[in-house]
């Protein structure tokens, strides 16, 4: 089963480091806006 889990987050709110500590968590692969930079 496959889990996606989106977080919307405005700039400073530690957004970015609460997505990386759940995804850890949860066992689960990590993904930021500069992985679809770095693919287009």
């Amino acid at each position: 089963m496959s889990r996606i889990i989106t977080i919307g987050r405005q700039f400073g709110s530690g957004g970015r480091e609460i997505g990386r500590r759940l995804a850890e968590r949860l066992g689960i692969a990590y993904y930021d806006k500069e992985i679809v930079t770095e693919i287009a």
